[in-house]
């Protein structure tokens, strides 16, 4: 009997141990994908034109900055969304809150993939997008920030 229940134990650890291993595994590719990917395709994939900031696209995700992209039109509170999850799913995160006042929409999402964080309102983010309409161009006007954008919008 005693075997037996040794024997489980150490397959129970065996497996314990995999997916822990799994688990690390996952997140170093995350950080090495996330860190090789340039985030103008995930403006061109919602079809905005960055803008200004293009200098340092390769490496936003590695030392911070920002950049900015225009889409025509004013979108809505859902396609605001919208751009938001699609921008922080392709940096590999999700949203984890959103404000929206007046016109303006901002959200701060969090990945494993990028190592500068901040603590806002209590939860720890590393990417923040803000979102306004300029009317005088008739374009939306996207910044997106890593860990957050802290300019004027």
């Amino acid at each position: 009997m005693s075997k037996k229940v040794s024997r489980k134990i150490k397959f129970m650890i065996y497996i314990a141990c995999t997916l822990w291993i799994v688990v690390f595994a996952q997140i170093i590719v995350t950080r090495i994908f996330v860190s090789q990917t340039d985030v103008t395709q995930a403006f061109a994939r919602n079809q905005l034109v960055v803008e200004e900031g293009s200098s340092d696209m390769q490496n936003i995700c590695r030392e911070g900055g920002w950049i900015m992209g225009k889409i025509p039109g004013r979108l809505s509170t859902e396609e605001k969304r919208k751009i938001a999850d699609d921008i922080f799913g392709y940096e590999g995160g999700t949203r984890l809150s959103e404000y929206t006042d007046r016109g303006y929409y901002v959200a701060y999402g969090y990945t494993n993939g990028i190592g500068l964080v901040k603590k806002v309102n209590g939860r720890t983010i590393n990417m923040n997008i803000a979102v306004t309409y300029d009317e005088n161009e008739d374009k939306t006007v996207v910044y997106f920030g890593v860990p957050f954008y802290n300019g004027e919008f």
